[in-house]
């Protein structure tokens, strides 16, 4: 179905201290902090390692969890100590879908375990052991791990039952949570994820951690992460919206020859590549393509939400976990020119999903 926007607003509430406070600063008073978690994996290594967090809203009141794509992390909006937006500005924030003024909200770093050590994880690891091979070989992670890391830190932080907003490979998190600890999920909105991967979007990725592998090995972990995400943009865009926002036809000028997509792409991998390391990147990519949870074990109060241009994850898989989950109430399929990124680019039209899905109900 296509979602319609919907005309429900959330309900006003009583003025508390920590809204004012919001309204006065313009940031959150939100809190931060970390977590010791120590877990079996999937995969039989054991982890010990600190997983960050970062809190809004009053203290006590049940969160929702935000999660986002391997690139997003515990940072939700802006707060005293981190004063840059979070990752998902237009949805977070004062007066937002994702209100910081009247929900508490939850973020979380995602587990990436970067040492191994007699079966243990959770230092760091020294610059060219990975590349050379000298050291370690990382245990695998799997969605399903990132939710036992979840019900850690909701363990370590006193709350028993959440609601889970989460997108991408957060959606994933949020699926594999639901599956494993039912009690614990009120409700799930997912957007832009499934039950399981895409073979397509899998042989995409993994031509991107060879990439990045192969310019570890050449000393140059930078540039293999520059060239694989400029690879994963033009799988997160669509081709509709890359025709309508690039001309075809090469730069002017002499020297080798260069079309204005290049110049986006090479910008959005250089960006990524300031701020992200390979191994994260690779080890979070295999996550995804790990990420399997059965469908008839889903339970928990859901709706889902594709994209008709997504060519990560189709609305046809989506539609394929819609009719195995028994708690799947509703799938929205939105129409956007963006594929799989109209959860960060449409935040007008996802806000309208939020706002209806988790405060007005389900809009059919």
């Amino acid at each position: 179905m296509t979602f319609q926007t919907p005309t429900a607003t959330p309900s006003a509430s009583a003025a508390r201290p920590h809204v004012e406070a919001c309204r006065s600063t313009g940031t959150s008073p939100g809190r931060a902090g970390h977590v010791r978690v120590r877990l079996d994996l999937d995969s039989g290594a054991s982890v010990d390692a600190l997983v960050g967090y970062e809190l809004h809203g009053r203290p006590g009141d049940e969160p929702i969890v935000v999660l986002g794509g391997i690139s997003a992390d515990r940072h939700l909006a802006p707060t005293r100590e981190r004063a840059e937006r979070g990752w998902w500005p237009g949805v977070v924030g004062p007066g937002e879908a994702l209100d910081t003024d009247r929900t508490a909200l939850l973020g979380i770093d995602y587990l990436v375990p970067e040492r191994l050590e007699t079966g243990r994880a959770g230092g760091v690891a020294e610059a060219g052991e990975v590349a050379q091979g000298t050291a370690w070989v990382p245990p695998r992670v799997t969605s399903s791990d990132q939710a036992r890391a979840l019900a850690a830190v909701l363990d370590a932080l006193d709350f028993s039952a959440v609601t889970l907003v989460g997108a991408s490979y957060g959606g994933m998190v949020g699926l594999a949570f639901a599956r494993l600890f039912p009690s614990r999920a009120r409700r799930l909105l997912i957007l832009c994820a499934a039950h399981r991967t895409h073979p397509m979007a899998t042989a995409l990725r993994a031509v991107q951690r060879r990439i990045v592998r192969l310019a570890c090995e050449a000393g140059r972990p930078a540039d293999g992460l520059s060239l694989g995400r400029a690879l994963a943009m033009t799988t997160y865009r669509s081709a509709e919206e890359f025709d309508r926002r690039f001309d075809w036809r090469p730069e002017e000028g002499g020297g080798a020859v260069r079309f204005p997509v290049e110049r986006y792409l090479d910008a959005r991998g250089d960006d990524f590549a300031a701020r992200f390391s390979a191994e994260r990147f690779t080890r979070l990519s295999e996550s995804i393509d790990l990420h399997r949870v059965d469908p008839d074990g889903l339970t928990v109060p859901t709706v889902l939400v594709s994209v008709d241009t997504d060519a990560l994850v189709p609305s046809w898989l989506v539609d394929e976990l819609t009719e195995r989950a028994p708690g799947v109430e509703l799938h929205l399929t939105l129409r956007s020119i963006y594929g799989h990124d109209a959860f960060l680019k449409e935040t007008a039209l996802v806000s309208d999903v939020i706002r209806s899905c988790l405060t007005a109900g389900v809009a059919a």
